[in-house]
């Protein structure tokens, strides 16, 4: 027990920055009014200037995965509602909702600073941002198992986890090359906080008449400012966690010194008098190069044998153990961040009043890659309010799941509040003993929540600036009012 509690330490002193985990606003990409979208694609400028509130100006957090939903996890039987783990719920109808591999991401994306501006020739910007990056692996048969309870052998090794957390400061630039093109770039220095890899190399369950049995093998890679520079190594039930986990605070703060550089590329394409726009985008290309003297490793093996119950001696019949150390420290090392790629298009009508989009969004995690393809239709209403209705295919989602974004944009202030993933058909879940009802999300897998609350600078502007007015620019003028 001691020295599952060392881990946990350990673990949890890498994670102690999140706050819950690349996060992109899907719906805001064909929102002309929000800086949201410039995140996903560096060619797409906002209308106006800004200056965002730090925190509030920029907060994003998103929660994905492909396993865990009500759908898959509860189920009505004979007038009640019961877990996939009651017997009338079939191990075939359970496991048939499951892909082959679990895929879950947590991510965090706030803005420290940040602020942009339109100028004769481009639009630029800055910020400073925090993110956090958790990304899990899950094996089909941890719930194989758990389902079953019989013979067979149980592969659980496909089984990662890996946290990131650092900080960038980002200056980006879109620039119209024609009046049918233009071109943006952001470049990004880093600095790496804290990382954990845990990897499974061998973890299985084999279940028979004559004895069940299971063995795990994996190790930790963790690298922090938190950590000494060195530590014994050895059994960690010997291991005193004083000797690893820094408490001085001039010490901790000169211990960050893993850094990293990044980058963004975007394009946009304007046709057909701007009634076709074709857009495509690369985020997060770069690195991280960690620090070598905060670097940590510790690997674990366990072998269990359970063969029956012993009734003269009272006992279970129980052989094997747990075993874990403190490895020497593997010094520095890179890691490339979880990049995406967005392709999209657009095609609006009525004077570009009302839009309609669909986005290729693609994200390059450490362990696997996961693509999602989105549906909106966005409103232009008016030189200050924009709003979006969207739908995400693809990864497990369901049809009913909506996304939605309002965006106020007038001079001078800039309001954006938006979620991917909104649940239109409800579960309720009685207790047997209990009167009250909860209404529950039915087949939402996915959440994100997104805020943006800032200060407009200047008059709005369309790409590209630099080429004369749009189409709308020239409306909005003979109409005798400022775009």
């Amino acid at each position: 027990m001691k020295t599952m509690n060392k881990i946990i330490v350990i673990i949890g002193a890498i994670l102690c920055g999140i706050a819950t985990s690349s996060a992109q606003m899907r719906t805001a990409y064909f929102m002309e009014g929000s800086y949201f979208r410039t995140d996903m694609n560096a060619a797409l400028a906002p209308t106006r200037g800004y200056i965002k509130i730090p925190t509030i100006g920029g907060l994003g957090i998103d929660f994905g995965n492909n396993y865990f939903s009500v759908d898959n996890l509860f189920y009505k039987r004979n007038g009640g509602i019961y877990t996939f783990m009651h017997s009338g719920v079939s191990a075939d109808e359970f496991l048939s909702k499951l892909d082959n591999q679990g895929k879950l991401s947590l991510n965090l994306n706030t803005s420290i600073l940040g602020f942009g501006a339109h100028t004769k020739k481009f639009f630029w910007n800055f910020g400073v941002n925090f993110r956090s990056n958790t990304e899990i692996t899950l094996s089909k048969d941890m719930f194989s198992a758990l389902k079953n309870l019989s013979n067979g052998y149980y592969n659980l090794g496909d089984t990662h986890i890996s946290n990131r957390e650092y900080v960038e400061a980002g200056l980006g630039f879109a620039i119209p090359i024609k009046k049918f093109m233009t071109f943006g770039f952001k470049v990004k220095g880093l600095v790496g906080i804290a990382d954990l890899s845990m990897k499974m190399d061998k973890m299985y369950l084999d279940i028979n008449e004559n004895a069940v049995q299971a063995e795990l093998m994996g190790g930790i890679r963790g690298n922090s400012a938190a950590f000494k520079s060195t530590y014994p190594t050895g059994a960690l039930e010997d291991f005193d966690m004083t000797q690893l986990i820094q408490t001085d605070p001039m010490a901790l703060a000169g211990g960050i010194k893993s850094w990293g550089l990044g980058a963004d590329i975007g394009f946009e394409f304007r046709l057909w008098q701007d009634h076709i726009k074709i857009s495509v985008a690369a985020n997060d290309i770069g690195f991280i190069k960690w620090n070598g003297a905060s670097t940590v490793n510790a690997k674990g093996n366990a072998n269990f044998s359970y063969t029956g119950f012993d009734l003269t001696a009272g006992e279970a019949k129980i052989d094997g153990g747990f075993n874990a150390e403190m490895t020497p420290s593997e010094g520095e090392y890179i890691t490339r961040l979880s990049g995406s790629l967005n392709g999209g298009i657009e095609a609006n009508i009525l004077n570009n009043w009302i839009a309609f989009g669909l986005l290729s969004h693609t994200e390059f995690c450490q362990n696997f890659t996961r693509t999602e393809l989105t549906a909106s239709v966005n409103f232009r209403i008016g030189r200050w309010l924009s709003t979006s209705v969207s739908h995400t295919f693809l990864n497990g989602h369901h049809p009913g799941v909506i996304g939605w974004a309002l965006n106020l944009h007038p001079p001078g202030f800039n309001l954006f509040l938006g979620a991917d993933f909104i649940d239109t058909r409800f579960a309720v879940y009685q207790a047997n003993s209990s009167s009250f009802a909860i209404p529950i999300p039915q087949y939402m897998n996915s959440a994100n929540v997104y805020i943006g609350v800032g200060f407009n600078l200047g008059k709005a502007k369309y790409m590209p600036s630099m080429q004369g007015k749009s189409r709308r620019a020239n409306r909005l003028e003979k109409q005798g009012k400022k775009a």
